[in-house]
């Protein structure tokens, strides 16, 4: 990806955070590339090992106790 890539991407789903705040506690998503995991850490996704169909997950909300059973 080049660098005009990378803004639009990260315009992309900041504009996807904003909505879904007013909508969802927690944001998912799944990737195979070790390129789009440093590009969703960079934006605050966090991973979790035992988290099974997810590889990065974005707490929307101030509280940090969701259950990890949901995946």
């Amino acid at each position: 990806m080049n660098k005009q890539e990378l803004i639009k991407g990260r315009l992309l789903v900041t504009q996807l955070i904003h909505a879904a705040k007013q909508h969802y506690q927690l944001l998912t998503l799944r990737t195979d590339t070790l390129a789009a995991a440093e590009f969703y850490q960079k934006l605050g996704f966090k991973t979790h090992p035992s988290w099974e169909h997810t590889t990065h997950h974005l707490q929307l909300n101030q509280e940090e106790d969701y259950p990890l059973s949901l995946y």
